[in-house]
């Protein structure tokens, strides 16, 4: 008898997998939730969920849209091109008859510079107006900045982009770009510390924690996503309305 072969996962589905598995063990904690929560809401086993975060199975709309929703993120922050998937389909449809998370409205964030990563966990950072990401924000002063270095493998691959939204309110356990006093960035997960301090970890187990107080802090920002660079455009493709961008 014979036995086809499971398919493995493409480069690109592993590394929805990983990013996913990494927001469920931060995200799964704080919220409280199982395993278990989502395979009743997926309507299968514990194993299917299991399978879907190590990268066994690869992800699908239904699936990417039941983590989203459960996690409280954008199926954009682990998988933009399954995001993208939703978003095409959600206009095939009407409002009434389906809803997805994680849908993309039409938008421009601006990208105002480079984040390279350091060893350490650190970020310089090279500030300069380039483009756009195609993307809708509900932050009127949220942008973008493109990551280069591995650091924060496989979270944040080189070359992508992180969209950044300043006025929304952060939370233990987020993401969050950070600048201290002293002019040091970094995007870390921020938590606090019960005398009231910062605390902000690494994606990367092999960075400590880095330990401040909040006057040690000049901003905080929220990381609302995690972005493709197919989702960047140059300034001469943006579509405009008397010369700006819409």
């Amino acid at each position: 008898m014979n036995i086809e072969k499971k398919k493995a996962l493409t480069p690109s589905q592993a590394a929805d997998a990983a990013r996913l598995k990494e927001i469920y063990r931060v995200k799964s904690k704080q919220l409280k939730i199982t395993q278990s929560d989502i395979a009743e809401e997926l309507g299968r086993g514990q194993s299917a969920v299991s399978h879907y975060l190590n990268g066994v199975n690869a992800l699908n709309p239904r699936a990417a849209s039941i983590f989203a929703k459960f996690l409280g993120v954008n199926v954009a922050e682990f998988s933009p091109s399954i995001a993208e998937i939703i978003a095409s389909q959600a206009t095939s449809v009407s409002e009434e008859s389906i809803e997805y998370a994680g849908k993309f409205r039409d938008g421009c964030v601006p990208v105002i510079g480079e984040a390279v990563l350091g060893v350490d966990g650190s970020v310089d950072m090279i500030e300069f107006r380039s483009g756009f990401l195609q993307m809708y924000s509900a932050d009127k002063d949220a942008y973008g900045l493109k990551v280069k270095g591995d650091s924060m493998y496989p979270r944040i691959h080189s070359g992508e982009f992180v969209l950044i939204e300043p006025n929304t309110h952060v939370q233990s356990g987020d993401e969050v770009f950070v600048r201290t006093k002293d002019g040091h960035n970094m995007i870390k997960v921020m938590n606090k510390t019960r005398d009231g301090n910062y605390q902000f970890s690494s994606i990367n187990n092999e960075h400590r924690p880095i330990t401040l107080d909040a006057d040690q802090v000049d901003k905080m920002h929220y990381v609302s996503a995690i972005v493709k660079a197919t989702r960047y455009i140059d300034n001469d493709d943006v579509p405009r309305v008397d010369g700006a961008a819409i």
